[in-house]
This record gives C-alpha cells, sequence and structure tokens, in this order.
C-alpha cells in the first residue's frame, strides 16, 4: 500500500511539471504589467551658490501608475518574463520638501522615470535611467534665512535627474506581482533661475501590477 502511494505522489508531480512546462512553453517571451504605484523618501537640497544655504532633509512622497516589461526567459524550459533584462516606465505625481533652518520649501511636480532593469535573479533586477521632472510650484512664497528673504512663490522649472536603483519583484500568482524599489535620483538643474539650487532624493516605493501580456 504504501510503495503505491509513493508511486501516485510521483506521478502526480512528474504530470504537473508537465502541466507546468507545457503551460511556459506556450507564453509569450516577455511579460508586461501595469498598475499603482506609491513612494515615500528624503529630499535634499544640493549646494547653491545663494550665499551658504545650509539645507536639511525633508519627507517627500510620490502617487502614480508604473509600466514594467520584463523580457526573455532564464532558459529554455523558463516561463516568459523571467530574463536578464526589463524595463520601468512611470508616470508619477510627487511632492517634494527640504529644509533650510527652521523653514522648509515644499514643491509640487511631475515625474516620468525611465529605466533599464539588469535582473541578476528572476526577481531582482538593477536598474538605472533618467527621471524628467516638470516642478509645478512652490510654497510658501518667501523663506526666510539667516536675516536674508528668498523669493519661492513663483518656482517652476525642469529637471532631468540621473536615477540608480534595486526593484525586488515578488510574485502574488500568475497574474500581479509587488515591485519594490529603492532609488537614488541625483538632482541635475536648478531649480529656477529664482532659487539656484538643486533637490536630489532616496526614495522607497511600492507597486502592484497586474500582468496585462504573459
Amino acid at each position: 500500500m504504501r510503495k503505491h502511494l509513493l508511486l501516485l505522489l510521483f506521478a502526480a508531480l512528474c504530470c504537473n511539471g508537465l502541466i507546468a512546462q507545457d503551460e511556459c512553453e506556450d507564453d509569450r517571451p516577455l511579460r508586461i504589467s501595469i498598475g499603482p504605484k506609491v513612494g515615500v523618501g528624503m529630499d535634499l537640497g544640493s549646494h547653491s551658490n545663494l550665499e551658504n544655504l545650509n539645507f536639511g532633509m525633508g519627507v517627500g512622497y510620490q502617487v502614480g501608475a508604473a509600466f514594467n516589461a520584463h523580457f526573455g526567459r532564464r532558459t529554455e524550459l523558463s516561463c516568459g518574463g523571467t530574463g536578464w533584462f526589463g524595463l520601468q516606465v512611470e508616470a508619477m505625481y510627487g511632492g517634494r520638501n527640504i529644509k533650510l533652518g527652521s523653514s522648509s520649501l515644499g514643491t509640487s511636480c511631475l515625474e516620468v522615470p525611465v529605466l533599464a532593469q539588469l535582473y541578476v535573479t528572476p526577481s531582482l533586477a538593477l536598474q538605472a535611467g533618467a527621471t524628467a521632472v516638470m516642478i509645478l510650484g512652490g510654497k510658501p512664497d518667501q523663506l526666510h534665512y539667516n536675516g536674508a528673504t528668498y523669493g519661492t512663490g513663483e518656482i517652476k522649472g525642469k529637471d532631468v535627474m540621473v536615477t540608480a536603483g534595486l526593484a525586488y519583484k515578488a510574485r502574488l500568482n500568475e497574474n500581479s506581482a509587488l515591485l519594490i524599489d529603492a532609488r537614488y535620483n541625483l538632482g541635475m538643474s536648478d531649480l529656477a533661475g529664482n532659487f539656484d539650487t538643486k533637490v536630489s532624493s532616496v526614495m522607497l516605493s511600492l507597486s502592484y501590477l497586474f500582468n496585462i501580456v504573459k
């Protein structure tokens, strides 16, 4: 009786493996997903030409949507979307906040990161690329620091930040996954001509992705 049970178990495992293999062979060689994304992080103003401004870290946030494409197969028997390369594109609304003495400058912005991904495992990826930023405005209208007043209410500008980080994709089932990523964004452009400083950030975010091609 025990031998019969073991044989049945072995047969079931073999059949299950064959079924899974057939499913992988029939699917597409890529996996495309979209879904909502939220993030939180720390913002820091860089060295400024405006006298000796001593910036501190402030808390920023992001909300929006993410598009992820994972190409290829790890091996001939792997499912599609398990290969070495991927692409992450996002459309985000964000709030930045940098400290200046006892005051703080908050800005609202639109961000579009475009990142290439190198999967060192089927789930863990190194990512790097650029983030286009459009600053919509800033508050308060004025900052007071070291006896001087700086006008900030009309801050509007553009930036292309250099972005790098790590991403981990945890599959929940065949149709969805959680993507956790940590990034550093290096600000390259001044906020505006009337406030001569750059803003960089460290962000931790979570995306809930649904497969639309698999």
